[in-house]
């Protein structure tokens, strides 16, 4: 027998299961029932309404033809001077497989760049970023560094929309988006999300307008949930996106949270409910591989190193408490390597972005995968000496990975070197009397033939 690798990487002594636990199919699936409830998910994003100063609404663009600079006060702006600004923009477009389209069949919007305007609001001297701190980021993460990135101002004017996209990942560090909306009259143009089949609205023209002071509507989420502009049926909707990045440098002063982060609920829980999963001896009695589907996806341009460092939610809470329970969780990327009818029939899995990635499907696929250094988790009608590992999923995949995945082709922009993939957190168990120990390949297989012989 085996201990696990300090080394979250993909060795020649990756274990595969025997071929009897899919007579334990069944009972496992049971079993794992509670562990899977444990597994809590909040609302990807926060959103709400902040009052400021007089000064923070104020904005200096320059003006269409870059001639001269203009002010606007977005707290009190005339419909004249809305359109004016919505005039000095240029016509938003949207990426699509790395190319930068005009399409106002899907987003119409009017867009600034960074260079081309300037607003006294600096959401670091606000409680914008202790809310998204706060909110959206648990555990240890909750005392990281976070930049803020100016990104873009956009109009929105009647007649204006922009269709279900994910924000184009700018780089491995980036892990949300920050959209301001400003007190400027408008009706419709609500925010949409939507993530892990789930929906939410934010409505920030009633919220804007309902406020008792002047106030921007905030709403804060990762960057892989999906979202749209509804429809702006009246007035000129005004917002400025940041891009929200870890830094990866300690806080430059003493953290408001404590040194030692507390536990969240949800991962104490999970933890609670795996210890007692671990003890049940009808639990995996051989051992066994556990798979867990992520809920988010993340950037990644060549290696899953830095993921491990950018795990979200519910996806974090499940990584650190395996950890700390002495296991050693590993993430993969999961690739489709054929489909029938619809339906993936079979897939391997791969610690980095392989060398054939830009294709959705290859002569031989499974082949590839191997020789990448990957494993092969599924293959039609293939025998149990040519299944690598057998995986026991106790959260279902989203989907697989694929190069027509629309998280790599609708953006707001065109790609920058990084896409989404869907990763999937793997967690090698050992038999009740070594959970921390794995056998081998060789002794999986060693059994599963032995087993064959004794029928």
């Amino acid at each position: 027998m085996t201990t696990l690798s300090a080394n979250p990487t993909l060795s020649s002594q990756t274990a595969a299961t025997s071929s009897t636990d899919v007579e334990m199919a069944a009972p496992v699936v049971d079993l794992m029932e509670p562990l899977r409830q444990a597994i809590v998910d909040k609302p990807p994003y926060i959103s709400g309404t902040l009052p400021l100063t007089e000064g923070d609404f104020s904005l200096f663009y320059k003006s269409g033809d870059g001639s001269n600079a203009r002010h606007i006060d977005l707290a009190d702006a005339t419909p004249e001077q809305l359109q004016a600004l919505a005039d000095a923009c240029e016509p938003a477009t949207f990426g699509v497989e790395q190319q930068d389209v005009m399409d106002e069949s899907y987003r119409k919007a009017g867009k600034m760049d960074s260079q081309a305007f300037m607003t006294r609001l600096i959401p670091e001297r606000t409680s914008l970023v202790d809310i998204v701190r706060g909110y959206l980021l648990e555990g240890a993460d909750s005392s990281r560094t976070i930049k803020l990135e100016l990104y873009k101002l956009n109009v929105y004017s009647k007649g204006s929309f922009f269709k279900a996209h994910v924000d184009t990942p700018r780089s491995e560090d980036m892990f949300g988006s920050l959209v301001l909306v400003f007190p400027t009259p408008h009706e419709g143009g609500a925010l949409v999300l939507r993530h892990h089949e789930q929906e939410w609205t934010f409505d920030s023209a009633k919220a804007v307008s309902e406020a008792p002071k002047p106030s921007i509507g905030y709403v804060a989420f990762f960057s892989d949930v999906e979202h749209e502009v509804t429809l702006v049926t009246e007035g000129h909707r005004v917002t400025v996106t940041y891009n929200l990045y870890f830094t990866g440098a300690e806080p430059a002063s003493a953290p408001v949270v404590p040194a030692v982060p507390a536990i969240p609920a949800n991962e104490a829980a999970f933890k609670s409910a795996f210890e007692a999963l671990l003890e049940n001896p009808e639990f995996l009695p051989r051992g066994g591989t556990l798979g867990f589907g992520l809920r988010h996806v993340y950037p990644i341009k060549d290696s899953l190193a830095h993921v491990y460092g950018m795990l979200k939610g519910s996806d974090a809470a499940v990584f650190r408490a395996c950890a700390q329970l002495g296991f050693e969780p590993v993430l993969y990327l999961l690739y489709c390597t054929h489909m029938k009818y619809g339906r993936e029939k079979s897939w391997g899995m791969i610690d980095r972005v392989p060398h054939f990635a830009g294709y959705w499907q290859v002569e031989d696929p499974v082949d590839m995968i191997k020789e990448e250094g990957g494993l092969v988790l599924k293959k039609p009608y293939a025998g149990s000496d040519e299944i690598d590992e057998r995986v026991k999923w106790v959260t279902k995949i989203t989907k697989l990975t694929r190069h027509t995945s629309p998280y790599m082709a609708y953006g707001n922009e065109a790609e920058l070197g990084f896409a989404y993939g869907d990763v999937c957190l793997i967690v090698r168990v050992g038999k009740p009397s070594e959970r921390l120990a794995y056998p081998t390949v060789a002794a999986m297989k060693a059994e599963g033939k032995a087993k064959k012989q004794r029928r």
